[in-house]
């Protein structure tokens, strides 16, 4: 066995011997993940994670893994939903309103029709749900 296959398999202990973190019961899709969610693999409680506060993609069921890859930021913004633009540059502030032609988390660039003059523009979501315009 060569040495990288050496380190990959011991790498590859070491993770399998973490365990894996699963839900605890079902995660309907869109679901924001909670501390009471997750647990490992033995089944002790999770409280402390990167996963918590992500939102989980597709339904995930108890016992199943939750990963970075199956959650993803919060959705701030759905799709048609109106939303607030505004165009900031130095001291000017516009603002309007348009509908959203994507959704997006936080800081997700989403591509926008302005309401009053029917034209797309994009913008980068902003916490609070509103959309800073580019």
């Amino acid at each position: 066995m060569s040495i990288v296959a050496t380190l990959a398999s011991g790498f590859m202990l070491a993770l399998t011997a973490s365990g894996s973190i699963v839900a605890e019961d079902v995660i309907r899709s869109g679901e924001v993940i909670t501390p009471g969610m997750l647990v490992t693999e033995d089944g002790t409680p999770v409280f402390d994670s990167p996963l918590i506060g992500r939102e989980v993609r597709r339904t995930v069921y108890a016992g199943r893994e939750v990963s970075m890859e199956n959650t993803q930021s919060p959705r701030l913004v759905t799709r048609n939903q109106i939303v607030t633009v505004k165009y900031i540059r130095g001291g000017l502030e516009i603002s309007t309103t348009a509908r959203a032609m994507e959704e997006g988390g936080l800081h997700d660039t989403v591509s926008l029709l302005n309401t009053n003059s029917r034209k797309m523009v994009s913008g980068v979501v902003q916490s609070g749900g509103w959309v800073l315009a580019q």
